[in-house]
């Protein structure tokens, strides 16, 4: 907070994930539009028997190459917005229980044979970074509302007591996020020809491209 580059960091992230696009191509990691004050919505689901969580996101800022002289231009601030998975309660007070499926990361073997393959004669290796990763799917399981730090309220919030609004799509820190977008990943590149290859979690082939896919978060 003392720091003014790291400020405009967190906030670009507050920015970014406010303009995130939904997979039903609507923008936002979660609904501010959808407010409502927890109290109504705890009342609402116990008389509905429904089971509904509630939890804080925060910001956190870091700064990358710390080690570079200061003048580098690949030293810089870096902010997220992450859910407090640690610190999740349902409508009653209690502590919220997820499935904790756990995704099934590549492994290191994965990767070298990734860049064994593309020593081959004629092949080639590429790498690519999908930015904010997990906000691209949905966010399954329990319906879940956020509590957003009282400086990220939308005007539209003042004067309100204890306002929550929906989480929408997985976001970092969420225990089922990593779970979610493995779904949903597997689910695009197996559209696109590629086949799953056994034995081998988040690993892909296609028999026509004849390309070896290893996907990491």
């Amino acid at each position: 907070k003392a720091t003014a580059k790291a400020r405009a960091a967190m906030q670009l992230e507050w920015h970014r994930l406010r303009r995130v696009e939904s997979p039903d191509g609507t923008l936002g990691c979660w609904d501010e539009s959808s407010v409502m004050e927890w109290g109504n919505v705890r009342r609402a689901a116990r008389k509905a028997n429904k089971l509904v969580n509630v939890v804080l996101v925060f910001g956190i800022v870091v700064e990358k190459n710390f080690e570079l002289d200061a003048s580098d231009a690949r030293r810089k601030y870096k902010g997220r917005a992450v859910f407090q998975g640690n610190h999740v309660k349902d409508q009653d007070g209690n502590w919220a229980i997820f499935a904790e499926l756990g995704s099934s990361p590549a492994t290191m073997e994965a990767a070298r044979a990734a860049d064994a393959y593309g020593l081959f004669p004629g092949h080639a290796v590429q790498q690519s970074d999908a930015e904010q990763a997990y906000t691209q799917a949905w966010l399954r399981g329990t319906e879940t509302w956020i509590r957003l730090p009282k400086d990220q309220w939308p005007d539209s919030w003042k004067g309100m007591d204890d306002p929550v609004c929906p989480l929408k799509l997985a976001l970092y820190g969420h225990p089922d996020s990593g779970t979610d977008w493995e779904q949903h990943a597997t689910d695009h590149v197996v559209s696109q020809g590629f086949q799953p290859v056994d034995g081998w979690p988040s690993c892909f082939w296609h028999p026509r491209l004849k390309l070896f896919l290893v996907i990491y978060v």
